[in-house]
């Protein structure tokens, strides 16, 4: 079936409105009533019914895509939103502001919500397209990584990820994360890798998953930072894939690799498809998290924790439009992994660092890490985002180091009041040093 543009793109916008008008009027059903959970399970048939419509839309054969379109329906595994909007210029560090940064860099940090592919460098992809004795254009891959919206930014992580042709390119790919990890002073960090493509494209999964155990376990023994795998079973390839990928965690057995988490596109795979994947890695021992609200309203996060149970919400910008949901996250302590540049870059529900909902989660009592995402593709380092929260949020440093708390609380460290007993020792000393 083929459709113009202007005609799917009208019915589209005619169904999100929809969906808004049903779920303002679902927040208004009182939460007392004995009729209140028949009235809300009904909301939820029809929003999530206009939903699917939605989806069957977006998924239509059309003449001539323009580039609109394909940026509205396009995802990878690294990005669960369905736009790109282009990277922002390098943040401008007032003079007055400098020792500010010097402090946020020196102390020490946790990040957990970090994709290893996009913690690949420029010169890195050189370096591994060298070892293949690739011909290598210098000026295409600086091209590459200039991109300019969603079709520029898929097309630089495919070539990242095709450039990948043996599991010992991931000793450079970890090298790079790891001089990316000791620049921040990030001293445990918690990883995703999604295999789904690296597979397709012949590469064994147990390979790559033991070239990365390894590797952690090296840097470790030699002083650097603490590194732990979560695997991205992804969304994209639907839940039959999703499982595969969970098996070859669980055959796998590898201190490491810690648990699961679910990126991809997030408007075509709903939470709720993949119950049984998590149901099962949880059964077996395994952490789970999940990219959430990013690209979709609150009732994807309501699935994400309450048929997923995950741990942590993966962003969870849209969270904001829901004050139950905020309230249900506060009162059962569930955290969400903030990535401030990276939502900015998506755009899907905020476009100005100062408009960013991490603010008034925090503020409600809401837990949040501070996170990068997509550090080398997004050109952002964690030091930079806890200083735009200083700069545009009005966090002050208390409350930056009280976030810092907080990705040790709610990391899957075996031992985090040691961890945070240490951090704390050092950061009350650069505290007196920088005078802050």
């Amino acid at each position: 079936m083929k459709l113009t543009f202007e005609k799917i793109y009208k019915k589209i916008k005619h169904i999100e409105s929809e969906i808004k008008e049903l779920q303002n009027l679902k927040n208004k059903v009182p939460e007392n009533k004995e009729y209140s959970i028949e009235l809300h399970l009904a909301f939820d048939k029809v929003i999530n019914d206009l939903i699917n419509q939605k989806l069957e839309l977006e998924q239509l054969e059309i003449e001539n895509p323009s580039k609109e379109l394909l940026q509205s329906i396009f995802s990878v595994d690294i990005a669960t939103a369905s736009t790109i909007q282009v990277i922002p210029p390098p943040l401008r560090i007032e003079e007055k502001d400098q020792e500010v940064l010097n402090f946020l860099r020196r102390i020490p940090k946790v990040e957990l919500h970090l994709h290893i592919e996009a913690c690949i460098s420029k010169n890195t992809i050189i370096q591994i397209l060298q070892e293949h004795n690739e011909k290598v254009d210098e000026q295409e891959i600086e091209k590459l990584y200039n991109f300019k919206n969603l079709n520029d930014f898929i097309k630089l992580f495919l070539f990242i990820l095709d450039s990948i042709k043996k599991p010992e390119d991931f000793i450079f790919i970890f090298n790079n994360l790891r001089k990316y990890l000791e620049k921040n002073h990030i001293q445990y960090a918690e990883v995703f890798y999604a295999p789904s493509r690296l597979i397709q494209n012949g590469l064994p999964f147990e390979e790559i998953a033991k070239v990365l155990d390894s590797l952690a376990k090296e840097c470790q023994i030699e002083g650097g930072p603490e590194v732990k795998f979560l695997v991205d079973v992804s969304r994209t390839f639907g839940p039959e894939n999703a499982s595969k990928n969970l098996q070859r965690v669980l055959k796998a057995k590898l201190d490491n690799h810690i648990g699961i988490g679910l990126g991809g596109a997030e408007l075509m795979g709903p939470a709720r498809d993949f119950k049984d994947v998590f149901a099962q890695a949880r059964a077996n021992g395994l952490h789970c998290v999940a990219h959430s609200g990013e690209d979709d309203g609150p009732w994807s996060i309501w699935d994400t924790v309450k048929i997923l149970k995950a741990e942590r919400i993966g962003h969870g910008t849209s969270a904001i439009q829901d004050p139950n949901l905020m309230e249900y996250l506060r009162d059962k302590t569930i955290p969400i992994e903030i990535c401030l540049t990276s939502n900015l870059i998506t755009g899907k529900y905020v476009r100005n660092p100062k408009d960013h909902p991490v603010r008034r989660y925090y503020d409600f009592g809401i837990p949040c890490t501070i996170n990068t995402d997509d550090p080398e593709i997004f050109n952002i380092d964690l030091t930079q985002e806890y200083y735009n929260l200083y700069k545009y949020l009005n966090f002050s440093i208390t409350e930056i180091i009280d976030l810092v708390k907080m990705s040790v609380q709610y990391s899957f460290h075996p031992k985090k009041n040691m961890l945070w007993n240490k951090f704390f020792k050092e950061i009350e000393e650069l505290r007196k040093i920088y005078s802050i």
